[in-house]
């Protein structure tokens, strides 16, 4: 849903890295002065952060953001990846791209047990997620060579559509996947939303299609941030790295907010940018 639009080339931002104490953060103020490349920057206060990347594999779990399309995440990605693996053997690699019903196919895969054509019909990698296989592959193959299990993060987008259309109340929740009550969205993360809802619509939309548009973000969000949260709490001493749209994590609002609300407050938030300039999304 949300991420597919930010850009992402470069340098690397760190958002709030470390233990915060707020499952909201206020958005980013504008940052003025030019970050060299390569330079990582606190997203809030856009001044220089320091080692951000050992910071972060000091913690339980590591979001990377994304925009899915963008190959110089992928490969940021990629790099991020094997340094966590490094320094934090026996790691999981959690993602977003797979709803959680296509597990089983990726155990196989990281076991060797299929080959990777046969990986992405057994996801349903076009249907699931559909953007070009070439950008995700070499993440693929290094988790499987490196034996780091690949945790699907999702709900199927059937229950994300029917959110959409109904709402989460009018969801009975024997048909929710065991998602819970997501945790209520801060002010700017709301606001943030209903912008985007009238952005994707180009017209006036009644106030239930905009909140039913929020629960299925809220879903998404809490979804991701659940199984992220059970594989901490069942694994302490295990790094959670997990990788997925930018916008389910900026400013902390997104899943970040709702790991806080599960209870899970050291969770690391990285994001590329190549915006060194002016920037105030990050």
């Amino acid at each position: 849903m949300r991420g597919e639009n930010r850009r992402g080339r470069w340098c690397a931002v760190a958002l709030a890295l470390g233990v915060s104490g707020c499952a909201h953060q206020p958005v980013s103020p504008p940052i003025t002065a030019c970050a060299a490349k390569g330079q990582w920057v606190d997203g809030f206060s856009a001044k220089p952060v320091a080692e951000p990347m050992v910071r972060a594999a000091k913690g339980g779990v590591v979001l990377l953001g994304e925009q899915h399309d963008r190959m110089d995440d992928h490969r940021w990605e990629l790099a991020s990846l094997a340094y966590f693996a490094r320094v934090r053997p026996g790691l999981v690699l959690g993602l977003e791209m797979f709803p959680r019903s296509k597990q089983a196919a990726l155990d196989r895969f990281v076991a060797g047990g299929v080959s990777e054509a046969d990986f992405l019909k057994q996801t349903d990698w076009a249907h699931v997620w559909g953007f070009d296989p070439a950008l995700y592959m070499p993440i693929f193959r290094f988790a499987r060579d490196h034996e780091i299990r690949m945790l699907a993060l999702n709900v199927d987008g059937a229950l994300v559509h029917h959110v959409a259309k109904v709402g989460w109340a009018g969801v009975p929740p024997s048909e929710r996947e065991g998602v819970g009550d997501p945790a209520p969205p801060g002010a700017a993360y709301r606001a943030g939303l209903e912008q985007e809802m009238q952005g994707h619509a180009g017209m006036s939309v009644s106030k239930a299609g905009v909140q039913h548009f929020i629960d299925a973000q809220l879903l998404w969000d809490r979804a991701m941030a659940e199984r992220i949260a059970t594989q901490h709490t069942a694994h302490p001493g295990r790094l959670v790295v997990a990788m997925m749209g930018a916008g389910h994590v900026e400013h902390r609002n997104g899943v970040p907010a709702q790991l806080a609300a599960l209870g899970v407050l050291d969770a690391a938030v990285l994001l590329p940018s190549d915006d060194f300039c002016g920037s105030a999304e990050d």
